[in-house]
């Protein structure tokens, strides 16, 4: 076999990593979801350079996710997560969120990361439900944690960013990004498909045991 052909294997059966990690997030429960959050921002808060609580005080949305990538020149991932909206004084029963995406570049290896995606408007949480439509560049979005600090940001805050922690060995250059979607599915499975998104996040359902603590975890 010469090289080419054992490449363009490789490259092939990369490809089809993608449907295969969009698969297994589908599959994860909201309890499943919501203990990974849960464990995720404690991770954060626990290292060198914690979220200010400030950022979340804020936040008119919040989005915590777990993204798994593997690559070699062409790479897929896949991931999930919750999604909580900013209700009155507290935040809202959580939205399942699946994540997916692509990467072209010189990289190998494979990791996983950890997400915090920080909405301040109600215009960029819209944006963010609407399946689909919203994705993270990484060689646009803009990265926390204190320049982005609501107490550091005289010239203004943007409209999103994003903090990260990665696990595992990663290498070279990444020329990608990932997208977000709402899991339908999971959400179902959850209230029933009697219920909206917006029901879910206007407070319109029970919210399901344990978000006490993933709130909490944002206060």
């Amino acid at each position: 076999m010469d090289r080419f052909t054992a490449a363009m294997r490789q490259i092939l059966t990369l490809l089809t990593l993608v449907p295969l990690l969009a698969l297994t997030a589908c599959n994860a429960s909201m309890g499943e979801r919501m203990g990974r959050a849960v464990t995720s921002l404690e991770g954060f808060q626990k290292s060198e350079s914690p979220i200010p609580s400030a950022v979340f005080a804020n936040a008119k949305g919040v989005a915590v996710l777990r993204e798994t990538s593997a690559a070699l020149v062409v790479g897929g991932s896949g991931g999930e997560g919750v999604f909580v909206k900013r209700s009155g004084m507290g935040w809202s029963a959580p939205v399942a969120i699946d994540v997916a995406g692509a990467t072209i570049g010189l990289q190998a290896g494979g990791q996983t990361r950890d997400i915090v995606l920080v909405m301040n408007t109600e215009d960029e949480v819209s944006k963010f439900l609407d399946d689909g439509v919203y994705g993270l560049a990484e060689m646009s979005a803009v990265a926390g944690p204190s320049r982005v600090d609501p107490a550091n940001s005289a010239g203004g805050l943007p409209a999103a960013y994003y903090y990260l922690r990665t696990e595992g060995v990663f290498g070279g250059v990444l020329v990608g990004g990932v997208t977000f979607r709402v899991a339908d599915k999971v959400n179902r499975g959850m209230y029933g498909d009697d219920h909206s998104l917006d029901d879910i996040l206007t407070g319109k359902v029970r919210a399901p045991s344990g978000s006490s603590v993933l709130w909490q975890m944002l206060n």
